[in-house]
C-alpha cells in the first residue's frame, strides 16, 4: 500500500518542511482557485503549494518558482481509473498516457491480462517495464494487478497458461497491488485447488473481482474468498447488494460497456469513499471526442450530482478503495496530482467543464513533452516476441459450415432442399448495444444441403473465432444477431480475453477474406466489402492488440473503420469492441470461443442447433 509522504529522505523532508514554513520558494504554486477539501466535502479558497512532487500547502499564501494563475477555476485531485486494460485502448502505455493524462487521469490500475494471454509472463514483465517508463519525470502512475485468470476459462485456447507459481515472482514488485479480476467464479465456488492457491498467494494484497449478475448466497460465497471489488455491475439493484455486502463497486463507462448513467445515483457522501470510477476500456477515438474518467464525472454532473461529490469519487474513492493513501487528497503531505477545472457555465456544472491544466507529481503536464517521451520510448514499448502475432493454420474449406445433425429435424423427403424448405431452431448470440452481456436467443434458421444458413435479412449472421496462437486449426462457429451487416465482414485479432481472431460476416467467403487480411498484416482490425476487398484497416503490431502510433492517428483510423462498417450496414456504434467480447465466456449469457458455443451460466459447451429443434 502507498502511504502519503512515503519513501522520503532526510534531505527531501527538510526541503519540504522549509517550503511549507514559507522559508524557501515552492516549485509550483497554483493561485486564485477554489480547492476541493475531500475530507470536509467543500471547495475552499486557497493556494496549492508544491515542493518535490508533494503538496506542502493548500490554503495559506506561498511563493513559487513557477506560478499557475487559476483565477475563477477549481482544483480537484487527479483522477484515478480504478480498472483498465491499457491494451484495449489499442495504444502502448506511453501513447495511452499521451491520450489520458491531459484529460486529468493521473493514476490507473492496470490488469495486463490481454498481453499476458498472448505472451504469458513475458507480457507481465513488459507491462511493468512500461509502467516504469511512464512514471518517469511526472508521467502517469500505472499500478498493476497481476492477471489471475490466463486463460479466463478452460473453454478456450490462449497463448499462455499461468499458474500460481508463474505469478509468484511478481507478488512483491513495487508496482503490483495484488491480484486482478478473478473471472473464474465457478472455480471459486467449487473450491478449485488452483484457484485457492492463487488467492492465497495474494492474501496480503488486493484480490479484485469480476462477478456479473452474481447475487444472493453465491455472492456471499464468492466474497468469502477475500474478493475486494467488482466492475461488472449493470443494475442499481446488483451494485447495491454488492455494496451492502462489503464489496467495493466500480462504476464503469467504456467504449462498449456503458453503466455510469444507471449506477451514478449510488454515489452519496457515505458511499463515495468505497465507490470508484473506471473505463474498462475506452479507445482513442472516444477519449478524444468525449474524454476518459473526466467523461464519467461530466455524466455525473449532468445528472445533477454535486461537484464536491463527483470529483471526490473520481479520485479519493478509487485511491482509498485500492490502498493508495498517498493521493486523492489536496492537502500537505500528499502526492501533488491535481486537475484545474472550470465549469463551462458559471455556477452551472450540469453544462460540463473544461480542463485548464493538469499537475502530475508536481509537474505541469505538457503535451509536447508527452509526445517527445512517447517517440523516444517507441523501442522500449515493443515487447520481444518469439514468433509472429498471428500463428494459425491455413483455413480449411468448409471450416465455417454449421451442419444440421438432427436427423429428426430433416425428413428424408425434404433432403434436396430449397432455400426456405426447412428451418431449425438454433442458439443465437444476441448483442446488446452498450452492454458486454449478451442474450441467449433461439431463432429458426434455414437449412440448405444439410447446412444451417445465416439469415442476413433477419439480422442473423455467422460469427467465427479462429485460434491464432498455436496453429491448432480450432475454429468455433455460431450465429449472432444485432450487428446489422448487409454485406461484407468485420474481423479483429482482438477477442477477449484469449485474443483469438473474431469475425462476423454475411457469408463464408467474405469471412475467409477478412481473416486472411488479419493474417497478412500480422494482427489488427479490418472491414471487408461484398467481394472480400479490404475497405478499412488498422494494423496492431504489438501482440496483435496495440500500436505505437500517435493517439490521433489511431482515433482517425477507428473513425474510418466505424464508417466502413456502417457502409456495410452495421448498426452498432462500437462494433469491434462488442464483437471482441462475444468471445469472452465469463460474461453471460451465450458466447463463442475457438472450441465452440458456450452457455456461460451452465459453464459448458452447447450445440448451435437446439436438440428440441422443430421444423
Amino acid at each position: 500500500m502507498k502511504f502519503k509522504a512515503s519513501g522520503v529522505t532526510k534531505e527531501t523532508l527538510r526541503e519540504r518542511v522549509r517550503a511549507a514554513l514559507g522559508e524557501t520558494p515552492c516549485d509550483l504554486v497554483v493561485r486564485g482557485a477554489k480547492i476541493l477539501d475531500v475530507f470536509g466535502g467543500s471547495f475552499t479558497e486557497g493556494t496549492l503549494a508544491i515542493k518535490g512532487g508533494v503538496i506542502v500547502g493548500s490554503r495559506e499564501a506561498y511563493e513559487g518558482s513557477q506560478v499557475f494563475d487559476a483565477e475563477g477555476c477549481y482544483v480537484v485531485p487527479g483522477f484515478v481509473d480504478a480498472h483498465v486494460h491499457v491494451e484495449s485502448s489499442l495504444a502502448t502505455p506511453l501513447r495511452f498516457q499521451q491520450a489520458v493524462l491531459p484529460r486529468g487521469t493521473t493514476t490507473a490500475l492496470w490488469d495486463p491480462h490481454e498481453i499476458a494471454n498472448v505472451h504469458g509472463t513475458a507480457g507481465i514483465e513488459w507491462a511493468l517495464s512500461c509502467a516504469d517508463d511512464c512514471a518517469q519525470n511526472g508521467g502517469i502512475d500505472l499500478f498493476v494487478l497481476v492477471p489471475s485468470c490466463v486463460p479466463a476459462t478452460h473453454l478456450e485456447t490462449s497463448g499462455a497458461i499461468l499458474s500460481a507459481s508463474d505469478l509468484a515472482p511478481f507478488r512483491n514488485h513495487p508496482r503490483v497491488l495484488g491480484l486482478a479480476e478473478f473471472m473464474n467464479v465457478p472455480g471459486v465456488l467449487s473450491g478449485d485447488a488452483g484457484v485457492a492457491e492463487k488467492l492465497d498467494l495474494f492474501s496480503n494484497g488486493i484480490r479484485d473481482g469480476h462477478a456479473p449478475q452474481l447475487r444472493g448466497r453465491a455472492l456471499n460465497a464468492y466474497l468469502c474468498a477475500g474478493i475486494h471489488g467488482c466492475h461488472e455491475s449493470t443494475t442499481r439493484e446488483e451494485a447495491s447488494e454488492k455494496l451492502a455486502k462489503g464489496m467495493h463497486v466500480l462504476i464503469r463507462e467504456g467504449s462498449c460497456a456503458k453503466d455510469a448513467r444507471e449506477l451514478l445515483p449510488l454515489v452519496t457522501a457515505l458511499s463515495s469513499s468505497v465507490l470508484a470510477l473506471c473505463s474498462d476500456d475506452r479507445n482513442p477515438a472516444d477519449i478524444r471526442s468525449e474524454g476518459h474518467i473526466d467523461h464519467i464525472v461530466a455524466l455525473a454532473l449532468k445528472q445533477g450530482m454535486a461537484p464536491e461529490l463527483a470529483f471526490r469519487v473520481a479520485s479519493f474513492g478509487a485511491a482509498r478503495s485500492y490502498g493508495l493513501f498517498d493521493r486523492g487528497v489536496l492537502a500537505p503531505g500528499y502526492l501533488a496530482d491535481a486537475v484545474v477545472v472550470k465549469p463551462r457555465k458559471a455556477g452551472d456544472w450540469t453544462a460540463g467543464f473544461d480542463i485548464r491544466g493538469v499537475v502530475k507529481a508536481g509537474h505541469l503536464v505538457d503535451a509536447a513533452e508527452l509526445e517527445r517521451r512517447a517517440a523516444e520510448g517507441s523501442e522500449r514499448s515493443i515487447p520481444r516476441a518469439h514468433r509472429k502475432n498471428i500463428h494459425m493454420a491455413p483455413l480449411r474449406e468448409g471450416v465455417l459450415n454449421v451442419p444440421c445433425v438432427l436427423e429428426r429435424a430433416l425428413p428424408r423427403a425434404s433432403l434436396p432442399l430449397s432455400k426456405e424448405a426447412v428451418r431449425v431452431s438454433c442458439r443465437v448470440i444476441g448483442v446488446q448495444e452498450g452492454q458486454l452481456l449478451s442474450e441467449a436467443r433461439v431463432v429458426k434458421l434455414p437449412v440448405v444441403g444439410g447446412l444451417v444458413q445465416s439469415a442476413v435479412e433477419e439480422d442473423v449472421l455467422k460469427i467465427g473465432v479462429f485460434e491464432r496462437h498455436h496453429a491448432t486449426g480450432n475454429v468455433g462457429v455460431g450465429f449472432v444477431s444485432g450487428f446489422g451487416l448487409k454485406c461484407g465482414a468485420i474481423a479483429a485479432s482482438i477477442g477477449h480475453d484469449c485474443h483469438n481472431i473474431t469475425c462476423v460476416g454475411v457469408n463464408d467467403t467474405v469471412m475467409h477474406a477478412a481473416v486472411e487480411a488479419i493474417g497478412a498484416m500480422d494482427g489488427g482490425i479490418v472491414v471487408v466489402g461484398e467481394k472480400g476487398e479490404v475497405v478499412a484497416s488498422l494494423a496492431l503490431p504489438v501482440g496483435g492488440l496495440m500500436t505505437h502510433a500517435h493517439p490521433d492517428v489511431v482515433a482517425d483510423a477507428l473513425v474510418a473503420l466505424k464508417a466502413a462498417a456502417a457502409s456495410q450496414g452495421c448498426a452498432l456504434e462500437e462494433p469491434f469492441l462488442l464483437m471482441s467480447f462475444m468471445a469472452l465466456p465469463v460474461i453471460p449469457a451465450l458466447k463463442l470461443t475457438d472450441k465452440g458455443l458456450v452457455d456461460v451460466e451452465a459453464f459448458t459447451f452447447v450445440p448451435v442447433v437446439c436438440e428440441e429443434s422443430a421444423l
